[in-house]
């Protein structure tokens, strides 16, 4: 009798921890990922608010931000720049180059997530890119660290294979095609208004429009800032409309910074060289690429051991025609000029594995038929985090998306994809709160609501991509932080690495190389999944990955010093011997 009670408390308790972890699991998903969001994300509102939302900047958080708003404002008005549209008023082509956006002809890659949000917004997005020769196919970056092949999912995720510029393009022809709510300004925004009846909303935004000298002012019932990193003008904006900081007789709490101190910055020391190329359709299919050449849009992807190199090493097809070859790294002394230097500098990489000799071939038969079309050198600029959560007395009408709240190192590929993670989070708050409103117009909770969300959902791209750069003795950490910053986390990172690992893994204990083949599928599906911010992001602590990991990284170490007395013990006897 007491075995049965024993059983049933023991199936109670085991069926009790399940279901809250499931509650939790689903909880983390709603609030980490905008997995849940997508369904509704692109339905216009039955009743949409009065009054325009303002964006400012055209690029691809101001485009995805002003597609959002077109569902829930009666008026939306994307203020930028730059002229990207032709005397006709409509957006210009391809081969259009931007002035303004430092990687527009670099090479890109845009993770699954991306297509996701795109495909709800624009329904007819995969016809739009098929139709500019990109294409939209299962997710492959054949991903090795070191030389060493991260595997992904058998059956991943579709994403799209294209290029910065039409990327931008489509997505700006699709906007203006399918939003006839939404205006597009020529100009600057210069600054922004207090409300004269509601000090704790902006009221109104100044624009310089290109040739006419006096401010034009637009009344805004929402304001967006997606100027991008290189204005991300948005705290100056705040700070001279008296937001973001104590009013009179308050003082600053424990968590509060004042607006002009929100922003955080490190310095990586990247730069990386991109050498493009047009190949010809009638060698395409020669080309000695394992699988065809268009068997994946990232025929190879190579990031370095911090311990062994400093150098990345991307390989890319997008567009009809378009090979791409990037070497990016942390203070980067190489700028290779041509094919011959390329492959130099790829011999000088120090991996575990070597790089495979068809990328080599691939070279020399690109460097005879395929016409160069450009070679750009970038200079990455410090990195930086605007902590608009942390500042007191925001605007409650006022939000920033992609580069102006966060810029993160673009080695790893995730602007796109964080200007959508952006998009998206807007969208859900905005339909939220739509059921909280008192008339047709905006919640004054919606800053709030939309600081915590947002905040929660990309603070792990900060925290990941800055524990990577500290692994690298070049950067310049955050005022305050040192390199033993995010020590733990690149541990973890290397475990989930040596699990994930498709060939052998070398691993170093005490000048001793020891191989070990570790394979495990399923961690690597849900190592990947969250790495395409298609997961949630605490999957990777699962008690089920935290227990492999420890007896792996245990059983190594006893291997490791048992081969190491091993060795001892055979010098010893040797020298005895002689």
């Amino acid at each position: 009798m007491l075995f049965f009670i024993i059983l049933a408390v023991a199936l109670f308790l085991w069926t009790c921890v399940k279901v809250l972890g499931r509650l939790l699991h689903r909880r983390l998903r709603r609030q980490l990922t905008i997995l849940d969001d997508l369904p509704n994300l692109g339905t216009t509102q039955p009743n949409k608010i009065l009054g325009c939302a303002v964006v400012c900047g055209g690029s691809v958080s101001g485009l995805l931000a002003a597609r959002v708003c077109s569902d829930h404002f009666s008026e939306v008005i994307v203020v930028e720049p730059e002229s990207l549209f032709d005397d006709s008023g409509a957006p210009h082509a391809v081969d259009f180059k931007r002035k303004r956006v430092l990687q527009y002809t670099a090479l890109h890659g845009f993770q699954p997530v991306n297509l996701k949000v795109l495909r709800q917004l624009f329904p007819t997005f995969d016809e739009a890119v098929k139709a500019v020769g990109a294409r939209v196919q299962p997710t492959e970056y054949n991903t090795h660290v070191s030389g060493i092949r991260i595997p992904s999912p058998e059956n991943p995720e579709e994403t799209v294979y294209i290029s910065r510029a039409a990327y931008e393009t489509v997505l700006r022809q699709l906007t203006v095609s399918a939003c006839p709510n939404i205006k597009f300004l020529n100009g600057t925004v210069v600054g922004v208004n207090a409300s004269s009846f509601d000090d704790t909303k902006i009221g109104s935004v100044s624009v310089r429009m290109n040739g006419i000298a006096n401010p034009h002012v637009i009344p805004a019932a929402l304001v967006i800032d997606s100027t991008g990193h290189s204005l991300a003008a948005g705290p100056k904006w705040l700070e001279r409309a008296g937001f973001g900081a104590p009013k009179e007789g308050e003082t600053l709490g424990k968590d509060q910074l004042h607006i002009r101190d929100v922003r955080i910055t490190y310095d990586p020391k990247m730069r990386y060289v991109c050498q493009s190329f047009r190949v010809r359709p009638e060698i395409q299919e020669s080309l000695p690429i394992p699988g065809g050449y268009k068997r994946a849009g990232f025929l190879y992807s190579n990031f370095s051991d911090p311990t062994m190199d400093n150098k990345t090493v991307l390989i890319t097809w997008s567009d009809p025609d378009k090979l791409s070859f990037a070497i990016g790294g942390w203070d980067l002394q190489e700028k290779p000029r041509g094919t011959e230097e390329l492959k130099i500098v790829l011999r000088s990489i120090n991996t575990s594995e070597p790089i495979p000799q068809w990328v080599y071939d691939l070279i020399d038969m690109v460097a005879e038929d395929a016409v160069p079309e450009w070679d750009i050198d970038v200079r990455v600029p410090p990195l930086s985090y605007v902590q608009y959560h942390l500042a007191p007395n925001m605007p409650t009408n006022f939000c920033a998306l992609g580069d102006s709240v966060m810029r993160v190192n673009p080695l790893f590929g995730q602007g796109c994809a964080k200007a959508c993670l952006g998009a998206s989070t807007l969208d859900a708050v905005l339909r939220q709160l739509s059921s909280r409103q008192d008339g047709p117009w905006l919640s004054s909770d919606f800053g709030k609501v939309f600081w915590d969300l947002h905040t929660s959902r990309i603070q792990s791209i900060w925290t990941s991509n800055k524990a990577m750069d500290y692994s690298y003795a070049s950067t310049i950490p955050v005022r305050g932080e040192d390199h033993s910053y995010g020590a733990f986390g690149r541990w973890y990172r290397d475990q989930l690495i040596i699990l994930c690992a498709q060939a052998s893994t070398i691993i170093r204990d005490v000048d001793l190389l020891l191989i070990s083949i570790l394979q495990d599928k399923k961690v690597a599906e849900i190592t990947w999944r969250v790495n395409m911010f298609l997961g949630v992001p605490t999957d990777t602590l699962l008690p089920s990955i935290v227990s492999k990991i420890v007896i792996g990284w245990t059983r190594r170490r006893i291997q490791g010093h048992w081969l190491q007395c091993s060795s001892k013990v055979k010098e010893w006897l040797s020298s005895i011997q002689s």
